[in-house]
């Protein structure tokens, strides 16, 4: 089974104990359900779409639970994955996606000595081809820079140095 959740809008000022937000979600491409939440504490809201039967989210918890990962929790003992926890972890990721976007834009990232580092220009919104060359001229020892990496590549060495440092 292929899991997606696509079209994510969330609200960083209704988050309060749980992320507020809305997505659909696709099982093997089909649009099956809505999910949101509220951002309160609450658990997700979860809507079949068109024909799809109400028992699907029983399945897909089981699912999640027969097939994701374990998880482990303060007190070193294991855990199920749910369907929530899977939804919340795609918004996270979504989140994590969009804020390396941004500083993708905004400055040159890159590793130096196993340490993730920014390095930012005044007034510069945008990095543009010159900041690159300028960067590169005045650090001539680093061998990963972000900017310089497909995006999902970058992605994935951003994310392992955020799990890394948890």
């Amino acid at each position: 089974m292929k899991l997606e959740l696509k079209n994510i809008k969330h609200s960083v000022f209704a988050s309060q104990e749980t992320f507020c937000y809305e997505g659909v979600v696709y099982i093997d491409g089909k649009k099956s359900l809505y999910v949101s939440n509220d951002g309160r504490g609450a658990s997700d809201n979860l809507e079949p779409i068109g024909s799809i039967p109400y028992s699907i989210i029983e399945e897909l918890d089981n699912w999640c639970k027969k097939n994701l990962p374990k998880w482990k929790g303060c007190d070193d003992e294991e855990y199920h994955t749910t369907f929530e926890m899977w939804c919340h972890e795609e918004v996270n990721q979504f989140l994590i996606r969009k804020e390396l976007k941004n500083k993708l834009t905004k400055c040159v990232m890159f590793f130096k000595n196993g340490d993730l580092m920014e390095s930012r220009y005044k007034n510069v919104k945008k990095l543009s081809g010159v900041h690159m060359n300028h960067f590169k001229a005045n650090h001539k020892g680093v061998k990963v820079i972000l900017n310089e990496m497909p995006f999902d590549n970058a992605f994935k060495h951003y994310n392992e140095f955020l799990e890394r440092t948890e």
